[in-house]
């Protein structure tokens, strides 16, 4: 019996092994264009009218990049947790090939997100970006340095850790 275990557990570490490698293959294959030193510049006329500027933002602290899409089924999972940060945490979103303003100003209240967004609907400032995938989030410190990427679904909880060890 105690045999049989082994080789279960064994089977089963091995597994894990090639899942995390795997996942993290993944992961950096899709985030290989994204800057990791000194972030580029990101500026736009949010949805509300008001400049983002990403240069600006960051004298005030860490900031929190979103490049997100209606269309995204992810998406749906990881905006509510931005938005929901958005509100103790400087954050500016990024609507990739979302469609018009209207549409995307519609598409957040039908969906009650709350975020400053800025709308890319050629995917201009999300290519610049090297951004391939969404999400995408980038954590950007007060030096205007890339702290941290990730792609794909992530926790409230991860994300508030990431901006806690930021600056």
């Amino acid at each position: 019996m105690a045999v049989k275990f082994k080789k279960v557990f064994w089977n089963l570490l091995q597994f894990a092994f090639i899942a995390v490698l795997a996942v993290g293959a993944v992961a950096y294959y899709q985030q290989r264009d994204i800057p990791r030193e000194q972030a580029p510049p990101l500026s736009g006329m949010s949805l509300d009218g008001s400049l983002l500027d990403l240069h600006q933002a960051t004298s005030q602290g860490p900031v929190l990049i979103y490049f997100w899409a209606s269309w995204c089924g992810y998406c749906r999972v990881v905006s509510p947790v931005v938005s929901e940060l958005s509100q103790d945490h400087q954050v500016i979103t990024v609507a990739m090939q979302s469609g018009s303003d209207e549409e995307l100003a519609e598409y957040l209240v039908r969906r009650d997100l709350q975020f400053p967004t800025i709308n890319d609907p050629n995917g201009v400032l999300s290519h610049a970006w090297g951004v391939r995938v969404t999400p995408t989030i980038v954590i950007v410190g007060s030096d205007g340095r890339v702290a941290w990427v990730t792609s794909g679904a992530t926790s409230k909880w991860g994300l508030q850790f990431r901006l806690t060890l930021t600056d």
